[in-house]
């Protein structure tokens, strides 16, 4: 009796794509931390809003690929939910295990 295995990459990829998301969550977080410091800094008013833009801009990015990757989620999701819907047939037929997708 012959059985083989069959596997899916999409497992890895949600689970690389959770910890992508998560990662961009922390690089904001550290950004608005960096902008609040910069908001309270001694610096002069040209400065801080030069700076504070620049942080703003690299925040306004990371949100975008957030969006990005929170888009790739959900459409893995709906990948996933697709592929378990498939049903698998175990045949036997002269003692050998056919399966059918």
């Amino acid at each position: 009796m012959n059985i083989s295995s069959i596997s899916s990459s999409n497992s890895y990829s949600a689970s690389n794509n959770t910890s992508q998301v998560k990662q961009i969550e922390n690089q904001i977080q550290k950004l608005e931390q960096q902008l609040t410091a910069e908001n309270q800094s001694k610096d002069d008013v040209k400065t801080k809003q030069e700076k504070a833009q620049q942080i703003q801009t690299q925040i306004e990015q990371l949100q975008a690929q957030l969006q990005q990757s929170e888009s790739n989620s959900q459409t893995n999701s709906q990948t996933n939910s697709s592929t378990e819907q498939t049903q698998i047939k175990a045949v036997s037929t002269s003692g050998k295990l056919d399966i059918q997708v």
